[in-house]
């Protein structure tokens, strides 16, 4: 793995947002793991030096029903 810059250039991914964006674009569900190289590869042209996947984690139940409750969110 390529050592980062002391002040490296991070581009900041919602991943679950992305991932639907994708597989709307695309026609069909796009995982993590399968993210067509085109993708990766259109970040990669901008100059960053890593790529933060925000939110990769397994949403449970009752974090679902709280964040479909709170207003704020919902507006957004």
């Amino acid at each position: 793995m390529p050592v980062l810059p002391k002040q490296p250039l991070i581009y900041e991914i919602n991943t679950w947002v992305w991932l639907d964006e994708l597989s709307r674009k695309h026609k069909g569900p796009v995982t993590l793991s399968s993210v067509p190289p085109e993708e990766w590869a259109a970040i990669a042209s901008c100059g960053f030096d890593a790529v933060w996947l925000m939110g990769v984690w397994q949403r449970s139940p009752i974090g679902m029903r709280l964040a479909r409750g709170l207003a704020p969110l919902l507006e957004e």
